[in-house]
């Protein structure tokens, strides 16, 4: 399988990174929950579901934030097409997707900034020079419905070609809400992309996209975990999120003799706002002992938060021909954000006093980078990769605050303020072929995630200045290995890892405010992963993998306020991650039918996490099954499906209110329905 692991074409068996890669049936996760489904799919990789307008966190090898304070505040950066995507858009779709490269380790050497843990890099399909025409049609359970449609054309012959995809998802909700009636968790996902391929010659090629995606989400994110009938909802008004983003790629590539040059620019914009209750009936009724009626007042705690965020990115780069005896990419880099919060709030639950007011924060960020790596060979079969990242970033922050009368917060407030960060990144490392087929490779990389500003400022309604949060530093230590067998019908590949993180961004919930702070506290993380495929039989492939994780904070000050303590785990890590599933594929003429009996299925399983850095209470282990079944014709395929079979009520996010109000944030459940798609 050809990947772009490195900026550059490479069988994904040669490249010394540990990585997942996911195409065809294994990237067929449930449409209203995509990031979640993703995650699952990939030994030692977690989705941070986190909810509201925090769509795109995620954490690997226990490195990574539990819930950003800023646009900055990640560790892994997901990415559709090179593009890098918000923490604050909606989930990219999976729709038109050729596959997902899961980058374990730091990335920062050839991905840039805040690769910290990793990277993941989704590739849409490109267009072709045939004409093709696919639309698709699902209905399900808890009001599941999905359409879609994928056009491909040749507009000139050989020279310019368009793909069209668009998809649209809906899911009813399945958790109720006895405060105003009906359920919440309803999801609806608008998404679209239309791309133009221009070969004007052998060696020159420009692809344009424009692509779009709208995102409404009423899940809720503080569900009373000890609840009789979990899961349950009290909020008044329901939890309310939109967003969207609007996005155009444009690529631009010409091979020289000696080497290829390419050019990508990207530009996004991004708009969520969000409607919450911050005091949902149920858990304060837990907590103070009063009736839940007292806290469902309609509007009485609200609040309501608005995020625009901008992004830019320019890069330019060289890179050796595929048959070059080293193998080399330098370029240089470009980013720029703007991003505003705006907030307004009122509250009569005196815990949340500083959501009272207005709150007007902007931010801009400029980051200017240059790279380079290269892979030499040393000795027969011996090579010896080295890459290195310099950046240079500046950073501004504005807040403004009006207290708007209310009491419990200052009259006005203001604060302007600015940081700059140069910071090297980079990695080194010796790979060996014992064979054709049997690599091992050793690695050490610096992972940096830089300093910032909090987005959402606890301090500013209080008169307080606000503080920037540190950058944080690593270094991760990497043993692996990749081989094939049996004529290539068997791969199998794995990894050893230890990560040492300084003042890594963690944070603390404050109940007072349903706000984060941030938590840089030192700790380390160290395990295993390993990841096998076995195609025994014409038609049928077998896949698992597993991964093991063990994150400690270390260091910690003795009294932290924070209440973490060293030994305590690195909230939201599972310890166990494993994956087990099947596809096949068989002639339907062994019933006299055209066409074949497709199918897959997988079993996900993820392990018990700590809530956060106090280690107040544990988020139980689950697992997860899917399928799906069919029959596949040249023109016509009809098929039936099940997204988390046994409907498992698995708890993603969690967070204390108190000794006995622990809160958390529910996975969605079961979904069973059917499908066709038709072709020509």
């Amino acid at each position: 399988m050809t990947v772009t692991a490195r900026k550059r074409d490479e069988s994904e068996q040669s490249v010394p990174i540990s990585m997942t890669v996911l195409e065809g049936s294994r990237l067929d996760v449930a449409p209203t929950a995509s990031n979640a489904g993703l995650a699952r799919s990939a030994p030692n990789v977690s989705f941070v579901d986190v909810g509201g307008q925090s769509s795109n966190l995620f954490s690997i090898r226990g490195v990574g934030s539990f819930s950003p304070i800023s646009a900055d505040d990640t560790s892994t950066v997901l990415y559709v097409n090179e593009a890098p995507q918000s923490l604050y858009g909606p989930a990219p779709s999976m729709l038109d997707v050729d596959r997902v490269e899961v980058l374990r380790g730091p990335q920062g050497t050839l991905f840039g900034r805040n690769t910290q843990a990793g990277a993941v890099s989704i590739v849409p399909t490109k267009p072709t020079y045939d004409w093709g025409f696919a639309a698709s049609g699902e209905i399900g359970t808890s009001g599941f419905g999905l359409g879609e449609f994928v056009w491909n054309a040749p507009l000139v012959a050989d020279q310019l070609a368009a793909r069209v995809a668009m998809r649209y998802s809906g899911y009813a909700g399945d958790v109720p809400n006895i405060a105003v009636g009906g359920k919440d968790g309803l999801q609806q996902i608008w998404a679209g992309r239309g791309t133009l391929l221009l070969e004007p010659t052998g060696d020159t090629s420009a692809t344009l996209s424009l692509s779009y995606n709208r995102q409404k989400d009423t899940s809720p994110r503080f569900l009373l975990r000890n609840y009789a009938w979990f899961p349950t909802s009290a909020v008044n008004p329901r939890t309310d999120v939109d967003s969207d983003s609007l996005g155009v790629n444009l690529k631009v590539r010409h091979d020289f003799d000696w080497a290829a040059l390419e050019s990508v620019t990207t530009w996004q914009n991004n708009y969520s706002r969000q409607i919450f209750d911050p005091a949902d009936g149920l858990v304060f009724a837990n907590l103070t002992g009063l009736p839940a009626s007292f806290f469902n007042v309609p509007g009485a705690d609200l609040a309501n938060l608005a995020i625009g965020e901008t992004i830019f990115t320019q890069e330019v780069r060289l890179s050796a021909p595929q048959d070059n005896a080293v193998a080399w990419t330098a370029g240089l880099n470009y980013f720029r954000s703007t991003l505003s919060m705006d907030r307004s709030g009122r509250a009569t639950t005196p815990a949340f006093a500083t959501i009272r007011g207005f709150m007007n924060n902007d931010f801009v960020t400029n980051s200017w980078s240059a790279f380079g790596e290269a892979t030499i060979p040393v000795v027969d079969r011996l090579k010896a990769t080295l890459g290195l990242r310099g950046t240079l970033e500046s950073k501004t922050a504005a807040y403004a605050f009006n207290g708007a009368g209310q009491v419990g917060v200052v009259p006005f407030f203001n604060q302007n303020s600015s940081l700059s960060d140069n910071f090297i990144s980079g990695r080194g490392g010796l790979s060996y072929d014992w064979t054709e087929q049997v690599m091992t490779y050793l690695s050490i990389a610096r992972g940096y995630v830089t300093a910032g500003f909090p987005s959402l400022s606890v301090n500013a309604p209080l008169g307080k200045t606000e503080q920037a949060f540190p950058a944080s530093t690593s270094w991760t230590y990497e043993a692996g290995f990749k081989s094939e067998f049996a004529g290539k019908r068997v791969a199998l590949n794995g990894a050893f890892f230890f990560n040492d993180v300084k003042q890594g961004h963690l944070v603390v919930f404050d109940p007072s405010s349903a706000a984060f702070t941030i938590a840089a506290l030192d700790y380390q993380s160290y395990g295993a992963e390993i990841e096998a495929t076995v195609r025994p039989l014409p038609g049928l492939e077998l896949f698992a993998g597993l991964g093991l994780t063990r994150a400690l904070l270390v260091n910690v000050p003795p009294g932290s306020a924070t209440g973490a303590l060293s030994g305590n785990t690195v909230p939201n890590v599972p310890g166990v991650t494993a994956t087990v599933g099947a596809q096949y594929r068989v002639p339907a003429s062994i019933v006299g039918l055209d066409g074949d009996f497709v199918g897959h299925g997988s079993w996900q399983y993820v392990g018990a996490r700590a809530a956060d850095v106090a280690n107040s209470f544990n988020l139980d282990a689950y697992s997860v099954v899917n399928l799906r079944v069919g029959w596949k014709g040249k023109a016509v395929e009809l098929y039936g499906f099940a997204y988390n079979l046994f409907d498992q009520r698995y708890q993603t996010w969690g967070q204390s209110f108190g000794p006995t109000t622990p809160t958390v944030r529910v996975g969605q459940g079961q979904i069973l329905g059917l499908g066709s798609t038709i072709r020509f």
